[in-house]
């Protein structure tokens, strides 16, 4: 367990409190993501991939070579928002238990796209996703990452979508109004289990990138606090999207944590 005090950082001037690795959907692994952000002079860092808190322990290794302090998170999908749990006990069994039931959900996702993806022509399978990403939670990125690794994927891409990139490619199988953009989903977790759960693991509950999905802040909002939400994100990348949610969190007296969501070059 490597719990920080995370409300005694006043002499600290370079923090990261969103991220992600190979453990989800990103593109370093935990080791390398550390080390980028220690050389880049990031001082208090958070590893926070999808319902997944397995890169935890190598990142602590690498923080501690470099004199980074790790923060301990995750970044739950809920029905509607994504919501960051900041040091959070990686050692405590009920959270761990229930992160694996969030991955079991978010796979079957995964393959009801796939089933769609697949239908349009394309010859992707839950297998090779799991194949390519055996220690991943799997989500939309995977999907796409899957797609230009398999050599039949490649194949058909380079014969139906010459000279397209890869994210005309997302934006085409797996945007909101792609083919496999939108699935019915059968489980999903609500926020209020979510927040009850970070809170048993004794971390805060914090709403990412609230701008991509809040769209009534007084009335969203105000109900989120009731269920015990902690606070809202800024990402300082989307510069005055941040404005009124700042603005709301400072009136109300909540948290207010920063991250780049850095998935990849």
């Amino acid at each position: 367990m490597f719990l920080v005090g995370i409300d005694s950082m006043e002499n600290k001037k370079f923090v990261d409190l969103h991220s992600h690795t190979i453990y989800s959907d990103g593109t370093d692994t935990s080791e390398t993501l550390v080390r980028a952000a220690a050389l880049k002079g990031t001082e208090v860092f958070a590893l926070t991939d999808h319902d997944t808190m397995a890169g935890c322990e190598e990142a602590k290794k690498e923080a501690d070579k470099w004199g980074v302090r790790l923060i301990p998170g995750v970044e739950i999908s809920t029905s509607k928002y994504h919501i960051l749990g900041l040091n959070v006990n990686p050692d405590y069994e009920e959270f761990q238990k229930f992160l694996l039931y969030s991955q079991e959900i978010q796979k079957d996702v995964c393959r009801k796209r796939i089933e769609k993806i697949a239908g349009s022509g394309m010859p992707i399978t839950l297998d090779k996703l799991l194949n390519t990403f055996p220690k991943s939670r799997v989500g939309k990125y995977n999907i796409l990452m899957t797609m230009l690794l398999d050599e039949e994927c490649k194949k058909y891409i380079a014969e139906n979508f010459p000279g397209k990139t890869p994210d005309e490619l997302f934006g085409y199988y797996l945007r909101t109004n792609g083919v496999a953009g939108k699935v019915k989903k059968d489980r999903v977790i609500h926020s209020a289990e979510a927040i009850e759960q970070i809170h048993g693991a004794g971390g805060i509950a914090i709403i990412a990138h609230p701008f991509k999905e809040v769209t009534n802040i007084e009335e969203e909002l105000g109900k989120l606090r009731l269920t015990g939400i902690d606070g809202l994100e800024i990402q300082p990348n989307y510069e005055d999207k941040n404005i009124p949610f700042r603005d709301y969190t400072i009136k109300n007296g909540m948290k207010i944590t920063y991250g780049s969501d850095f998935h990849g070059p």
